[in-house]
């Protein structure tokens, strides 16, 4: 059994939202399909075993990083979500103080047009994620941060 993910970056970026007391991380996809077949399967995600990282940079970017850990997961798909280049700035430096307290809940959502929130539409339900982290670049090195470093990698590896 292989414990490698297979990692999705073809999302548009991030939208956050607050929903039921917690931050609520959707994350958006301009391909309707593809959206909907990352959400069948993260909604199988046991809530015991989810992680999202998120990754900041030196250069004032940041990653994120989600997925649900491989080793324990009954799934035999194996998927992940991660994208970088994002800017820390404006949503996400408000979105950190409610990241820290208390971890978010992830979704998937879909928008025909990114520039216009009315088009977008909620793909999955509410996914909580158990174990929450803010790190730097540099704690990708730790062994504990495998996963998120091989998807760091195979991103940086792809330019």
């Amino acid at each position: 059994m292989s414990f490698e993910i297979d990692w999705h970056d073809n999302f548009y970026g991030i939208s956050w939202a607050y929903e039921k007391d917690r931050l609520v991380v959707s994350t958006v996809f301009e391909d309707k399909k593809e959206a909907t077949t990352i959400a069948q399967e993260i909604e199988e995600w046991s809530d015991k075993f989810t992680r999202l990282t998120i990754i900041e940079k030196d250069n004032g970017e940041f990653s994120i990083c989600c997925y649900e850990d491989p080793q324990i997961s009954k799934s035999s798909e194996h998927i992940g979500l991660f994208r970088t280049g994002m800017i820390q700035s404006g949503g996400y430096e408000q979105a950190k103080p409610m990241i820290e307290e208390k971890p978010p809940l992830l979704q998937i959502a879909y928008a025909s047009d990114v520039r216009d929130m009315t088009t977008y539409e909620q793909i999955s339900r509410l996914v909580p994620m158990r174990k929450c982290r803010i790190i730097s670049e540099k704690d990708l090195k730790k062994q504990e941060y495998y996963f998120e470093r091989t998807a760091h990698n195979k991103k940086n590896n792809e330019i």
